[in-house]
């Protein structure tokens, strides 16, 4: 072999050397600064190199992994899995290359890492592994939070009290909790699922419904939460108020989601208030009596028409006024009194009779009952009833003054001098009227006897005069006469 071709020669190994050399290095520093873990184990499982990323990830020295076995790094329920691939792999058997594995630190603190591993060979004879970990710790933390999300989610989906659902935007309902399927009386979802929300609600309802679909849809804003009015299985209608919040893909609507509050109960309350308040409206307008409200001031905040026509004023006239203008002094100081002990807590069951001043003037008479309306235990209306009882109290004062003229009358006949000339003349004045002459002619009596007595029943109301002449006729009192039986009893 000549001198040249053995130059050559070594030239060419020189070259491929330095190659081999600089590979090395390539290799060595790709190992080395790679960012991911970067290992290196035999077929037993102990480590023979391990890159700088893989010391931060295990947390420990190069002096303190090299030689030291996989099972350290491993969690215990993962070696077994590591040792079964290995096994697969060294046999040639279709294995697994990329694993999840939970590995501890030195320190104690777990890292998930994601591992890609590949067999190392001299020739068809595996020798070892190669392996790639990159932690993935945080993916699996944020995949554990998702799950429990999930699951919190689905409890509080599926246990909730309000019915949640949720419809396509086509409106077919895709997603029914139990408190829906209960609400409709249904025993399973599958009698749900499926079905358009047009065949849920009550026909009056269809329109607005559709209407309030098109804008979520759209984008359009809508007023929530609405009420709607929905037929259940056994055919009971019920009402729900429901607040919607559409689900997208980018920009489109593709979905809504649905919760409704089974508000039946209050809308029944609400219809059966509404018929009460029609029925008092309709007691308060069309009774017989005059109804009222005052607030705690006295002011006047409601009347009936009966109240109204008492007083002969308009509704415009008196609400709004205080009853300090309708009152006497007398039963003004009664409705204060009253008004003060119902804000003091004193419960008034007793009636009482007040004397009112019209609008033309004319005084009235009502017996009045009351009742206080409380707000968070606040007194803040009166409700009175007040029935008119002018002519009864009219009578009672005629009555009154009828006996204390019956007692005068009783003392100037019994009770003093020249009673029984004066009995005489009321006898003759029961039957017609006379003028004095006539009586002292027809008593024989002295004309001036005459009309001194005649005087003194004048004074005391007792008869009445037609004029003040001399012929002037005297006549019995009208509150006299109710007691003539009496007097022709005492006259005789």
């Amino acid at each position: 072999m000549s001198d040249k071709y053995l130059s050559e020669e070594t030239t060419e190994k020189k070259i491929l050397e330095q190659k081999l050399a600089e590979s090395g290095t390539r290799y060595k520093d790709f190992f080395d600064d790679a960012l991911d873990a970067i290992y290196i184990h035999d077929t037993e499982g102990y480590f023979t190199d391990v890159n700088k990323a893989a010391l931060e990830l295990f947390g420990c020295t190069r002096e303190a992994i090299i030689g030291s076995h996989i099972s350290r790094c491993l969690r215990p329920e993962c070696i077994s899995l590591t040792h079964k691939t290995m096994e697969k792999q060294i046999k040639g058997l279709p294995a697994d290359q990329q694993m999840i594995r939970e590995i501890i630190r030195k320190d104690g603190k777990p890292v998930y890492v994601e591992i890609k591993s590949r067999e190392a060979k001299d020739g068809d004879r595996v020798i070892g592994f190669y392996g790639i970990a990159r932690d993935i710790t945080e993916r699996i933390k944020l995949e554990k939070e998702l799950k429990e999300s999930e699951a919190r989610y689905r409890d509080l989906f599926e246990n909730a009290n309000d019915a949640i659902f949720i419809s396509d935007a086509d409106g077919y309902i895709i997603m029914a909790n139990n408190a829906l399927v209960k609400g409709f009386g249904c025993i399973s979802k599958d009698e749900i699922i499926g079905t358009h929300f047009k065949d849920c609600i009550a026909p009056g309802c269809i329109r607005d419904a559709s209407e309030h679909m098109r804008k979520y849809l759209s984008g359009e804003p809508v007023k929530q939460p609405v009420i709607r009015e929905f037929i259940c299985k056994n055919g009971e209608h019920r009402w729900a108020e429901i607040i919607c919040r559409t689900i997208k893909d980018g920009d489109r609507v593709t979905a809504l989601h649905c919760t409704a509050r089974d508000i039946t109960e209050k809308i029944k309350m609400q219809r059966e208030l509404k018929e009460s308040e029609a029925k008092y409206r309709e007691l308060f307008e069309n009774a017989q009596d005059a109804m009222y409200v005052l607030d705690t001031e006295g002011n006047i905040l409601n009347m009936n028409r009966t109240g109204l026509r008492i007083l002969g004023c308009t509704k415009e006239e008196v609400i709004g006024s205080n009853i300090s203008k309708w009152l006497t002094p007398q039963s003004l100081k009664i409705a204060w009194e009253r008004q003060k002990k119902y804000l003091s807590g004193v419960k008034l069951d007793q009636a009482e009779t007040i004397e009112i001043v019209c609008k033309g003037g004319e005084h009235r008479w009502v017996e009045i009952k009351t009742r206080d309306i409380k707000n968070d235990g606040r007194v803040t209306e009166i409700h009175g009833i007040a029935r008119d009882v002018t002519e009864k109290e009219r009578l009672k004062q005629e009555l009154m003054k009828s006996n204390k003229q019956r007692k005068l009358l009783c003392y100037l006949i019994e009770g003093t001098r020249g009673g029984k000339s004066r009995a005489l003349i009321l006898k003759h004045l029961v039957d017609r009227s006379y003028n004095a002459n006539q009586l002292a002619k027809a008593l024989d009596m002295d004309y001036k006897t005459i009309r001194h007595h005649l005087d003194v029943l004048v004074k005391n109301e007792i008869i009445t005069r037609g004029g003040k002449g001399y012929t002037d006729l005297y006549f019995l009192s009208k509150n006299v006469e109710s007691n003539l039986n009496e007097f022709n009893h005492k006259l005789k």
